[in-house]
């Protein structure tokens, strides 16, 4: 059994260290860790002094903060962290060198994580590769900081969009412009981030609280800091074009049935979210040409150690939306199995934040219908009949159609069955939703 143990500590041959570090393979430090051997970690000052009582963070190198269900503080300063608790498990460590410089990491899985020391002024972080290498030094120069501000672009119906940096421990909201501004951060190619992160709470499979969240990428930006500069007009996202040209058509005034191509994929699946469980696991992502189905169809990959598990892919419809006169919602689907054992919950949400639902009066739930998959492409047609009536315990959030369909906010669908080794994965394409006004 490997014994993982980090030893960080300061040392005075930073030269040594980096020469020791050095890898042409990877984009990063590796740390071999087996059998108690030291990592040892050099942090110093920029004047070459070691940084006794110098905060140190471990991320993973694809974190997010605000964009998990951690617990934060907003009201941080100077070189405190966002992030109230360590959690080992997944790789996030909120640390601080002795008075000689040094400590010790616990044990962390194999994988791509950031390393970052700060202190009010200085900073300065570097990725590693903890995995198998003969390297076992990682050096640190802390230096002044710099600064990044910039615009988001802001989605439709969205007041405030969160923007972080990956891999490091910033986040920020925008002003209702999209403005954003970073006034300390260390040097280095920084990816910002804007997304728009949400949770909810809601019964379970069992009936017990749950917490439901949903991520919607904006867009990123990679940006180059320097030491006290600033990087200034990043810009995250994609701006509206408007082309507005003279109608001189003679208006039809004749109704027309609704109609509405709601999703093709056509664009990737940019827009929708995958949420989970605890004990759950999902992946989601744009494929071409899939069994025969030509053009790009949404892929979703997921594992289920139980029933009472979950795993979706969703989107939200931008606020409530009256699907009170839904006629049916249309879609084609397929499984990665054909053995019965794997089928699709479509499910139609509320899911409110705690003012909103004090706002309204309304509550947090669901209606919903079971469909199994076949290994064929298939079309399905879901109307509000098919939906499931709820019982008296409202098992999975059910609280049927009739208290959900004049307030929807988001649709969703879940990936159901037990996977015991492989993962399922499913196929989505062309949902369309007919009868409703108003959608986009």
């Amino acid at each position: 059994m490997k014994k993982w143990v980090w030893h960080i500590g300061l040392v005075a041959a930073v030269g040594a260290l980096i020469a020791a570090c050095t890898s042409n393979e990877t984009a990063g430090t590796s740390l071999e860790t087996e059998n108690s051997v030291a990592v040892v970690l050099a942090v110093q000052k920029d004047d070459g002094l070691p940084a006794a009582r110098t905060k140190v963070f471990v991320r993973p190198s694809e974190f997010l903060a605000g964009a998990n269900n951690m617990a934060y503080s907003k009201d941080y300063d100077g070189p405190e962290s966002p992030v109230v608790e360590s959690d080992s498990s997944v790789g996030v460590l909120n640390l601080e060198t002795d008075d000689q410089g040094q400590l010790n990491l616990p044990r962390l899985k194999s994988g791509s994580y950031t390393i970052e020391a700060r202190d009010d002024s200085f900073k300065a972080f570097k990725p590693v590769v903890v995995g198998d290498s003969t390297c076992d030094t990682v050096s640190i120069q802390m230096t002044p900081t710099g600064s990044i501000s910039g615009q988001v672009y802001m989605p439709d119906n969205v007041s405030s969009v969160t923007v972080a940096i990956k891999g490091l421990d910033y986040f920020v909201e925008t002003d209702s412009a999209g403005k954003f501004e970073f006034p300390s951060v260390p040097e280095g190619l920084l990816n910002v981030v804007g997304f728009v992160y949400r949770t909810y709470q809601v019964p379970d499979m069992d009936g017990e609280t749950s917490t439901i969240s949903n991520f919607m990428s904006v867009g990123s930006r990679n940006t180059r800091v320097e030491s006290d500069k600033a990087s200034e007009n990043v810009k995250i996202g994609q701006k509206k074009i408007v082309i507005v040209q003279p109608d001189t058509t003679p208006k039809d005034t004749t109704p027309v049935y609704p109609v509405t191509l709601f999703e093709d994929f056509e664009d990737s699946t940019y827009g929708w979210y995958k949420s989970v469980s605890r004990y759950a696991d999902a992946e989601l992502d744009a494929v071409r040409n899939v069994a025969g189905r030509k053009g790009m169809v949404a892929h979703f990959v997921y594992t289920n150690d139980s029933n009472a598990n979950w795993a979706l892919m969703g989107h939200d419809l931008n606020g409530m939306k009256d699907l009170s006169e839904l006629d049916s919602v249309v879609f084609w689907a397929r499984a990665g199995y054909g053995d019965s054992t794997q089928w699709i919950s479509v499910s139609f949400d509320v899911l409110l934040d705690s003012a909103a639902l004090d706002r309204t009066g309304l509550e947090n739930g669901k209606a919903w219908v079971h469909i199994s998959l076949d290994t064929a492409w298939q079309r399905f047609v879901v109307t509000p009949k098919d939906l499931l009536e709820p019982d008296e315990h409202n098992i999975g959030g059910n609280i049927g159609w009739d208290e959900v369909k004049e307030h929807v906010t988001n649709l969703n669908f879940f990936g159901g069955g037990v996977t015991e080794g492989e993962p399922y994965e499913l196929w989505l394409d062309d949902i369309t939703i007919y009868g409703v006004k108003g959608l986009e």
